[in-house]
């Protein structure tokens, strides 16, 4: 069982007949949270949260939250970016997936002129994922998610890489991991840091 949650207005009205009335509630926001918990199935996650509702919490419940994509969702050309929250602490011990070896795999980098051309400190990171501190390991999940977006794909990889051998449980990175595999790491041409997602 999924779990999407958006905010917005709505219309509230009562259908049915004498024998049987029920209340209705029409709005694309009502719309967009079905969106919303229908994805749940996608990256495979039991909550996800539009980037509207995550800016109407407080402020210690947002540091739990952390995006997962930038999409648009069928029947909108907004992009929205969309959140999951990290109730528990990320967990090197986790299950890997069945595919973990091929997620390992095709995030390794071919030599050091591939790790040069990405810009990424590799001993500073995994420093950085060793952190008792939650924001020193939560910035790293950061940097790999701008990268994403900035259409910064090698380095990408390479932080995705060194995320997976730490936390190779996180079925968030699996997807974000996946996406960027179906296209072999090379972001499209015109990308514009979202993409639509048009499975009801």
């Amino acid at each position: 069982m999924g779990f999407g949650l958006h905010t917005g207005w709505a219309i509230e009205g009562s259908i049915g007949s004498k024998v049987k009335i029920d209340a209705s509630y029409l709005s694309p926001h009502v719309n967009l949270a079905s969106r919303l918990e229908a994805a749940t199935k996608q990256y495979r996650v039991p909550l996800l949260m539009s980037e509207q509702f995550v800016s109407g919490l407080t402020g210690s419940v947002q540091t739990t939250c952390r995006r997962v994509d930038s999409v648009t969702f069928k029947g909108s050309n907004e992009p929205m970016k969309i959140f999951h929250q990290d109730v528990e602490p990320f967990d090197p011990n986790g299950p890997k997936p069945d595919n973990y070896a091929d997620l390992l795999a095709a995030t390794s980098w071919r030599n050091e002129a591939e790790l040069d051309g990405a810009n990424v400190d590799v001993s500073f990171i995994i420093k950085s994922l060793q952190s008792k501190k939650t924001l020193d390991v939560r910035e790293v999940y950061d940097q790999a998610f701008n990268a994403y977006l900035d259409g910064k794909w090698g380095r990408c990889k390479v932080l995705c890489h060194l995320w997976l051998e730490r936390f190779p449980s996180d079925a968030v990175m699996h997807v974000l991991v996946e996406y960027l595999m179906k296209h072999n790491f090379q972001c499209p041409q015109g990308w514009q840091g979202f993409h639509a997602l048009r499975e009801k």
